[in-house]
């Protein structure tokens, strides 16, 4: 496998959430330590022909709780799996192979990373998402959120309640879906919002297309009306709705891009 990571931001402090791009690499060079075990066919299989596609999402903790939430999957005979070794061993559940966990059928795969391995600068946990006072009008701030399609949003969050003791921050009722907002402890962190279609709109026609699983990133900007004249003098095609900025996702991998005013 060869992976890039993306930055929004180049301070880490400032955007702590990253995107990685990952592809699979020549089958002759030798597989890191950190990826060995990770089943990277069984992964393609089971997404097979869908545009967005998935490797995991990796929730960084504490050593320590790493340790515990796989003592207490182990003691209560729960599948998962481990990636990796000390002191970066991760903990992995998923829908299959080893971590195949229960209520993980939307394909949402968990890494429990240690927090050590992410070298994340100690005023990502108390200072708030603010605006960095140098970053200019267009300027890209951090990834906010990332959202995920799901069939029964009461059924994963139930498994994640189970798992991993994580509960949403929020359940919201919009038009066309509802809406979980899980948190993390950095303000800055990005957001994991899963949303399960209810009713005709661009949710249920996203969910027709994709069925369950990864689909938008919401990253903000500090003036929304900038970063479309950004995109214009790119030649980027894009649409804006109720101060969401989205670029056409055929100029982004087919994982559909929102821009919002930070």
């Amino acid at each position: 496998m060869r992976a890039l990571f993306c930055r929004v931001h180049p301070v880490y402090a400032v955007a702590p959430t990253s995107l990685e791009l990952v592809t699979a690499g020549p089958a002759a060079e030798p597989v890191p330590e950190r990826l060995k075990g990770f089943p990277v066919a069984e992964v393609a299989a089971l997404q097979g022909n869908r545009k967005i596609k998935l490797h995991s999402t990796p929730i960084a903790m504490p050593s320590e709780m790493v340790s515990e939430l796989g003592e207490r999957l182990w003691d209560a005979s729960e599948p998962h799996g481990y990636l990796g070794a000390p002191p970066a061993l991760r903990v992995v559940l998923g829908p299959i192979g080893p971590f195949a966990g229960r209520g993980y059928r939307d394909g949402l795969f968990i890494e429990a990373i240690p927090l050590t391995t992410l070298t994340v600068p100690p005023e990502t946990f108390y200072l708030p998402a603010d605006v960095p006072p140098d970053a200019g009008p267009g300027t890209m701030v951090r990834i906010v959120a990332r959202e995920y399609l799901v069939d029964d949003l009461d059924a994963t969050l139930a498994t994640l309640a189970h798992d991993l003791r994580w509960r949403p921050a929020a359940v919201v009722d919009e038009p066309g879906c509802r809406r979980a907002v899980m948190t993390f402890r950095s303000p800055r962190s990005a957001t994991l919002e899963l949303v399960q279609p209810t009713a005709p709109g661009r949710v249920a026609d996203a969910y027709e297309q994709l069925g369950a699983g990864p689909w938008t990133i919401r990253i903000a900007v500090v003036d929304v009306p900038a970063k479309a004249a950004d995109l214009d003098a790119r030649g980027t095609p894009f649409t804006l709705e109720d101060g969401r900025l989205r670029p056409d996702p055929a100029t982004t991998l087919h994982v559909p891009i929102e821009f919002v005013a930070a």
